[in-house]
């Protein structure tokens, strides 16, 4: 009857999400992909169909709450029985998707940071943000970030940083993670090994984080490994490069720590995180003009230990990548290559099971929401006046963030 049904549905699920022979369909498994529309269009639909295993939504993909909903759900059910990893960037302040009035305003990390309890605060947002990505059935949030805003000409990071010390962007950080979790969303910390003293923005130059280990150990990697122990589900490496990390001895350049297995390496080995690391997305500037290019980087960072590589923008460069990986998993005689897709692909199914709803459990959301628009009720879900005064009383803001 009902339990053997399950079961079988279950085991189908199960095969589904075992490391696929095809290698280019295993390559396109450690892709997670951008594209622009409300909808399942044709470069979506092309995606999923290859095989990608995450995507990621933006602004440009954002209506209302019931929209948002029901295109993942119809993503997710493309792809089923095998699992769609769905993220977004909803840090609050100026990195936030999900914005007002549909959705809770949430605000920046300085903010939550300069609370007067910033623990109870980040935990508060942590929540928030977690039943807010649930009910539209996005299953993982690039937050928090965990980098020390030791610099005060950064650009890219600045305001998105709980403080300036490392104790308190780590308590800050570790309670998002776990309130954020605690509601079956995944969290990521970044931009791994530290952003917060460069200079210069990666989406637009290449950025370099002087710091020797020594300092680095003390300042810009204790939040992390304050994530870590908090058990978040995954690192994003940024690429910025980081000589102080490397082995090498030579003047030549270091490669950015997405491509570089020192520097993944230390977090794997050294920091003892066993989840998933991604990197930032493979679109910037930083990687441009590499030898070999964006397709090199991937096979260079799937070396290091990278599971998984964010392609926001173009089918071009998203394809690039599929490509660059399978021609290194197919080419190598030694089967080492194809080892790592193949390690990454687990530590991908472990978070997926933990953290990533099917298409049922989506579809039954999404229905839900397409209900509480004709009751009138959305607020109830999302949006929530109650939730926005939780906030606002936690980190001591105005109404207006």
């Amino acid at each position: 009857g009902r339990s053997a049904k399950r079961a079988r549905l279950d085991w189908a699920g199960r095969v589904a999400m075992l490391p696929p022979d095809d290698a280019r369909t295993l390559a396109a498994r450690l892709v997670c992909f951008g594209f622009d529309g409300l909808e399942v269009n044709a470069h979506c639909a092309r995606m999923l169909d290859l095989g990608c295993g995450a995507v990621i939504l933006f602004a440009r993909n954002v209506e209302s709450p019931a929209q948002v909903a029901r295109l993942c759900a119809e993503m997710k059910r493309r792809v089923s029985p095998r699992k769609l990893l769905v993220m977004v960037d909803q840090e609050g302040g100026r990195v936030a998707r999900f914005k007002e009035p549909h959705f809770t305003a949430i605000p920046s990390a300085e903010t939550v940071g300069n609370a007067a309890d910033a623990a109870n605060a980040a935990r508060v947002v942590g929540d928030v943000v977690g039943k807010e990505c649930r009910a539209v059935n996005v299953d993982m949030t690039l937050a928090p970030v965990v980098d020390v805003n030791t610099n005060p000409q950064n650009v890219v990071i600045g305001n998105r940083a709980f403080g300036t010390t490392p104790n308190a962007v780590g308590a800050a950080a570790s309670a998002f993670v776990r309130a954020c979790q605690s509601r079956g969303v995944a969290a990521c910390a970044k931009h791994w090994p530290g952003h917060g003293d460069t200079t210069d923005d990666t989406h637009a130059a290449t950025a370099i984080t002087k710091h020797g280990l020594k300092r680095l150990r003390v300042v810009e990697i204790p939040p992390f490994v304050d994530a870590v122990k908090a058990g978040v589900a995954s690192v994003l490496v940024a690429h910025v490069q980081v000589p102080g990390m490397e082995n090498s001895t030579t003047s030549e350049s270091p490669p950015p720590a997405s491509k570089s297995a020192a520097v993944v390496g230390y977090l794997r080995e050294r920091v003892g995180f066993g989840g998933v690391v991604m990197s930032d997305d493979m679109e910037m500037d930083a990687l441009a003009n590499l030898p070999g290019g964006i397709g090199q980087c991937a096979v260079d960072g799937l070396r290091a230990t990278i599971d998984l590589f964010l392609a926001c923008h173009t089918e071009q460069t998203q394809l690039e990548i599929i490509d660059a990986l399978r021609s290194a998993i197919e080419n190598d005689a030694t089967g080492e290559t194809r080892c790592y897709a193949t390690d990454a692909h687990e530590r991908l199914r472990v978070l997926a099971d933990a953290f990533v709803d099917g298409a049922d459990a989506a579809e039954a959301n999404a229905y839900k929401l397409e209900c509480s628009v004709l009751e009138g009720t959305t607020r109830e879900v999302v949006g929530n006046p109650e939730d926005a005064r939780r906030v606002r009383d936690a980190c001591g803001t105005s109404p207006r963030l």
